[in-house]
Parts: structure tokens; C-alpha cells; sequence
């Protein structure tokens, strides 16, 4: 027996005649008569009798249609839900980042046929992302100096912040960077790096040099050639000439990029708040309750400790 018989049937009992069940089929009427044919043969008892009226169920027909209907409005449902599956997407908005990058690939493994939108931007452009419902959730830092400010501002936007970590300012340099055997930047030679700088907005880099007391005057005398939100331009900048970048001081930022290394600033001492911002009152959908879990778990690797994380949705927006 197959699907196609049930629904040639079906549509012979709905129409009343197999020429008007052709029409609605777009097939031929000797076709469903073929059909018809060998669903009575497979179920070894006719379905129909012919009348001057045209056809008319049998008994066994009458006992057979309810069975019939059940079968192919399951079937519909089953598809139903396998087009929702098929259409599961996830919309993510972030700061440009390769350790996010590997656990949306990792995310993406666990999920081969959902489809993910990342956006990458400034922390207004992030923030704007959700407040807009462009993506349900954004991953960005700010300075801790600044989370006050921050949190008063996005919360006229009727979003909330989640905390996952707080980690010192650093500096990204290459194998060309005079510094680069260095434990230690002089604060003095801060205004002789050649930074490279993010599309500014008010939480944007350059501002956490002037929180941690660099000052708009040494500012002014910074070499700021290159600005960009491109996670691979940057690296392959800092790997390949001397240029630098400022972020966040993420203990396993190594793992994946072993020709550069991270140091400190003399006199930066100013942690960056890492976290996510959702719209208020938001539950987190599986695939970000995931993103974060993974984000957490590789956190607490990276600082040593092995207890098991809490499930995914243990982190309410502060």
C-alpha cells in the first residue's frame, strides 16, 4: 500500500466520481481507476460500487475511509514538522570575534540544517540588532568603568545584560611587533603603537584607553591607520606587520592563534565586562541557550575549573 493510493481514494470519496477526482489529481481519470484498482487489490476487498449515480462506497469502503483519513492527516503533520525543522533559524549580532566564531561552528555541527544570520558590529550596532528584533541575542564587552552607562542606556532600548566574564584589557601583538617578547608594554609607549581601531561608537576601543586614564591628549598622538570590524583582517594584520589591537584578555584567545600573543599595558588597568544582551522578559530559544552554555563551559576550562556548568538556562539577564 502506498500514500498515493490513500490519496486517490480519498479524493474519489470526496468528488463522488473518478473523472471529477482526475480533474483536482491533474491526472488522467485511467489512471485513478488504476490506482483505485490496486488498493482494492492490495486490501483484497472492493472499495467502490458502480451505481447509476456513479460511485458509492462499499461497507468495507465506509470501514476503510476513517482509517484512511487518520493516515494522511498524520502524514501532513509529520511533514509540517519537518518543514518547521528545516526552518529553524537563529539570529545572532556580535563584536568581531574568533573564538565566537568556533563555537558557532561548533553550534552549527550540532545543527547542520538550521539556518544561522550573524551580524557583526559596534556594541550600538549590536544592541540595535536586538532592540529591532534583527537577532535575539547580542555578544559584545564594555568597559567595566563604563557598565553603569551602559546598562542606563539599554535600558530605554528594553533590553537586559548577562555577564559571562570580566577580563583585563590587553594588547594583541605579532611576531613583527618590537614587543612581542615582551611580558609588558611601558605606558609611555603607548602613543608609539600603531593601532588598529574598531568603527568607533561611544563603547568602542579608543574610549577604553581614555577610561583607563591614556588620556585624549596621548590619543591625538596614536598611529590610527586601519579601522575595521573584520575579525580577519585584523589578525592577519597583527600577524603579518607591526600593528596592534586592543581586547579583551581571553584565556584561551592562544589556542586558535598561536603566532600572536597578548600582553598587558602598563597603567591599563581596567577590566572589560564580556556578556549578551536580549530583549526584556526574553527566553533564550535552544540554539542560544547552547551558544551560551558553550561559552561558559569554555570560560571555566580556560580558567582551570572543572566542576560541571549549570544547564543552559541557568543564567537569568541581570
Amino acid at each position: 500500500m502506498e500514500l498515493k493510493q490513500l490519496e486517490y481514494f480519498m479524493a474519489v470519496c470526496r468528488y463522488g466520481s473518478l473523472g471529477k477526482a482526475a480533474g483536482k489529481l491533474y491526472t488522467t481519470q485511467p489512471n485513478v481507476s488504476k490506482v483505485i484498482h490496486q488498493l482494492e487489490a492490495d486490501l483484497g476487498q472492493p472499495l467502490f460500487e458502480r451505481t447509476s449515480k456513479g460511485l458509492r462506497l462499499t461497507a468495507f469502503g465506509k470501514s476503510t475511509y476513517p482509517y484512511a483519513e487518520a493516515i494522511l492527516k498524520n502524514v501532513d503533520l509529520l511533514r509540517q514538522e519537518e518543514k518547521k525543522e528545516q526552518q529553524e533559524e537563529f539570529n545572532i549580532s556580535a563584536y568581531r570575534s574568533h573564538v565566537l566564531a568556533r563555537l558557532l561552528v561548533q553550534l552549527h555541527k550540532s545543527h547542520p540544517d538550521m539556518v544561522i544570520h550573524h551580524r557583526q558590529g559596534t556594541v550600538e550596532e549590536i544592541t540595535n540588532h536586538v532592540s529591532q528584533g534583527l537577532s535575539e541575542l547580542g555578544v559584545l564587552y564594555v568597559s567595566q568603568k563604563q557598565l553603569k552607562e551602559f546598562r542606563h542606556i539599554i535600558r530605554h532600548k528594553r533590553l537586559e545584560f548577562s555577564e559571562l566574564c570580566r577580563e583585563p584589557v590587553c594588547v594583541y601583538v605579532g611576531p613583527r611587533s618590537p614587543y612581542y617578547r615582551q611580558k609588558q608594554i611601558p605606558r609611555e609607549d603607548v602613543p608609539k603603537l600603531r593601532f588598529m581601531q574598531e568603527l568607533s561608537d561611544f563603547f568602542s576601543m579608543e574610549h577604553h584607553l581614555e577610561q583607563v586614564s591614556v588620556g585624549v591628549e596621548q590619543m591625538d598622538k596614536m598611529h590610527a591607520l586601519i579601522y575595521t570590524n573584520s575579525e580577519h583582517f585584523t589578525t592577519a594584520l597583527v600577524e603579518e606587520t607591526e600593528m596592534v589591537d586592543l581586547g579583551i584578555d581571553l584565556p584561551f584567545f592562544e589556542e586558535d592563534h598561536a603566532a600572536l600573543r597578548h600582553i598587558t599595558v602598563e597603567g591599563l588597568d581596567d577590566m572589560l565586562v564580556l556578556g549578551y544582551v536580549v530583549e526584556k522578559n526574553h527566553t533564550l530559544s535552544p540554539p542560544a541557550q547552547e551558544l551560551i552554555h558553550m561559552f561558559r563551559r569554555q570560560i571555566r576550562r580556560a580558567e582551570g575549573q572543572e566542576a560541571e556548568e549549570p544547564s543552559p538556562q541557568d543564567s537569568a539577564p541581570a
